[in-house]
Formats: structure tokens, C-alpha cells, sequence
């Protein structure tokens, strides 16, 4: 038997050539959040975030999304995650909107690793995936089973 079902959906769209646009909707049976963050692909900055929240169990919940500009600035690698705990978690925010925050910051760091090793041009068009691998081994060395050390 279902007791809760929950969908996290998120878009990244190249808005110019320094800037990705990361949209973010968390749905379940009682929130609806949506996210909007802009961050720089030269370094990872996040330059705006916006925050809405139409469903919540209760009126106190949207409170929750009052701080979230104070991801402005933060940068998209090691340690970010710690950093929107610190910002936003426990009782300063809502775990749920951590939760989709976080969600999104991962994608995007993807696609930044990605991006940075031209894995959508240079690397996918030109190289086998076994040289692909061994390039990603530089930098995702035992981040998943494609890049762990044999």
C-alpha cells in the first residue's frame, strides 16, 4: 500500500555563454516549492535564487523560503552542501526545501564537471567510452562504479 509519493523535476537551460538557469519544482501530497537559481558556469557562483511555495501542511512552512537569498554568492563545489545546511537547515528553514536546493546544486555540479571535461562536444563525438572513462578517472576517480578503480 502507497502511503506518499513525492516528485522532484528540475530543467537547466543555458541562458548565455557564463550563465545556466536551474528550474526546480518539489510536489507531494503536501508541499508544492518551486526553485529558480542562475549560477555563472566560469566559476560556479550563484548569482540569484527565488523561492515560492503554493502548497505547504502549514502557514508557518513559507516562512521557510525567506532565506534563501542568502545562497547568493555561494559557490557550486566541495563543501556547498554543508554550507546550505548551515544557511538553511534545521531551525533556520524547511527540510524539504533543503532538500530540493540540494537536488538542484548536485545537477548543476554535474553539468559543470561535464562541461569542463567538453564531455557533450569534444569527448561523446571523439572517444571511445573506455577513453572517455579514463579521462573521467582524473577527476570522478571512485565517485561511482563507471569511474572506480578496478
Amino acid at each position: 500500500m502507497d502511503i506518499f509519493q513525492r516528485s522532484i523535476h528540475s530543467n537547466v537551460k543555458q541562458v548565455d555563454d557564463d550563465r545556466l538557469l536551474v528550474n526546480s519544482s518539489l510536489i507531494d501530497l503536501e508541499h508544492s516549492f518551486h526553485l529558480e537559481m542562475t549560477i555563472r558556469r566560469s566559476d560556479g557562483g550563484i548569482e540569484a535564487v527565488r523561492a515560492s511555495m503554493s502548497k505547504s501542511p502549514l502557514t508557518r512552512c513559507r516562512a521557510g523560503i525567506d532565506r534563501v537569498d542568502a545562497l547568493v554568492g555561494l559557490r557550486v563545489g566541495r563543501g556547498v552542501i554543508k554550507e546550505i545546511h548551515r544557511l538553511l537547515g534545521g531551525p533556520r528553514g524547511c527540510a524539504h526545501l533543503v532538500e530540493l536546493i540540494i537536488d538542484a546544486v548536485r545537477l548543476v555540479s554535474m553539468i559543470l564537471i561535464g562541461s569542463s571535461a567538453n564531455y557533450w562536444d569534444d569527448l561523446k563525438q571523439n572517444l571511445t567510452e573506455e577513453e572517455i572513462i579514463a579521462q573521467g578517472k582524473e577527476r570522478l576517480r571512485n565517485s561511482c562504479l563507471v569511474f572506480a578503480d578496478d
